[in-house]
Order: structure tokens, then C-alpha cells, then sequence
């Protein structure tokens, strides 16, 4: 009987993942409110001129088994937000948002309080985790060749790097929204 329910709890979250997977696009923003609500959860932001940041890191699954919990644990998906590599970023954005390129994070202060840098470290290809409250890590849209792209990073001293990574690396992503 415990064999039957626990297939029966299994079929029933994948379902329910696929219903929020299908609904993921259908986040609304307040700009009155300066939020995103989504079906994983609601992101305040921030506005920078005519550009609405996230003001937190992205939390969305990618069913294709390629967003992930920093050391495999669910509970740091809802405290860090989710890793993914290059490629993920690229698509995981809501509806009207978009990866941000490097030139987006230079006219922003990512170590300002309103950005809320969560430092979440990052996923090596190999599966291995690093730098969880050391370094803050981000994609932005700009490739540098086939291998690679390039990434923000904040390291300790809250100073801001631009590294061209590995694309397989899993980061942290933020969004925007132009006007």
C-alpha cells in the first residue's frame, strides 16, 4: 500500500510541475508595486532608468533537468534562488524579461541594498558546488565564443568582475524588463 500512494504523490507533483511549467510565462508585474508575481513565486525589483530589474535571483525549475539547488537542496533553491547554466538562462526568463547583457550590469549598482546580492556561488559541470556566501555569480546575454559566455561576478569585497566562463557552469540569472 505505501508503494501505491508514494507512486501516487509522484505522478501528482509531476503533474503539478507541469501545470506551473505551463503557466511559468504567465507572470504579471505591478509596476505600482515594483512586482512580479509568477507561480513560483513573487520578485520585487528595482527600477534603473527605463530598465526594471529583478531584485532577486531567479527560482524557476527547468523541467529539462537543468536548474539547480545549490549542494542538491531544495531549501536553497528558496533561499539563493536556482542555478542554471548558459544555455537555461538564455530561455528562463518570464514573458517580456530578458537575460541581461553585460552593458545592462555596467549602468547598474549590483551591490546596492536594493538588489539584494545573495551570495549563491555556483555549480561546476562536474556537479560540484562553490562559493555559496563568498561570490555572487550572474549570466548576461553576451556570448564570447562557442564555450563560453560571459558572467558577473561579485566576489567578497563586493567588487564587480566581468569573466568569460564556461557555459556548461551553473549561476545565479536576473531579469529584466526594458520599456
Amino acid at each position: 500500500m505505501k508503494k501505491k500512494t508514494l507512486v501516487t504523490v509522484a505522478y501528482f507533483m509531476a503533474a503539478m510541475l507541469f501545470v506551473a511549467c505551463e503557466k511559468a510565462d504567465t507572470c504579471k508585474f505591478d509596476e505600482t508595486s515594483g512586482v512580479l508575481s509568477c507561480v513560483e513565486k513573487s520578485y520585487k525589483t528595482v527600477k534603473v532608468g527605463e530598465t526594471v530589474w529583478m531584485a532577486e535571483n531567479l527560482m524557476r525549475f527547468d523541467l529539462g533537468g537543468e536548474s539547480f539547488c545549490y549542494n542538491d537542496t531544495l531549501k536553497n533553491c528558496y533561499s539563493l534562488g536556482a542555478l542554471y547554466p548558459h544555455k537555461v538562462a538564455m530561455e528562463i526568463c518570464p514573458e517580456g524579461w530578458m537575460l541581461p547583457s553585460k552593458a545592462d550590469f555596467e549602468k547598474v549598482k549590483m551591490a546596492s541594498p536594493e538588489m539584494r546580492v545573495i551570495k549563491a556561488g555556483f555549480r561546476y559541470y562536474d556537479g560540484k558546488y562553490a562559493d555559496e556566501n563568498a561570490t555572487a555569480s550572474f549570466w548576461t546575454a553576451d556570448v564570447y565564443d562557442d564555450s563560453r559566455a560571459t558572467l558577473v561576478r561579485i566576489n567578497a569585497n563586493n567588487e564587480v568582475v566581468y569573466e568569460n566562463f564556461n557555459k556548461s557552469i551553473a549561476t545565479s540569472v536576473r531579469c529584466i524588463r526594458k520599456n
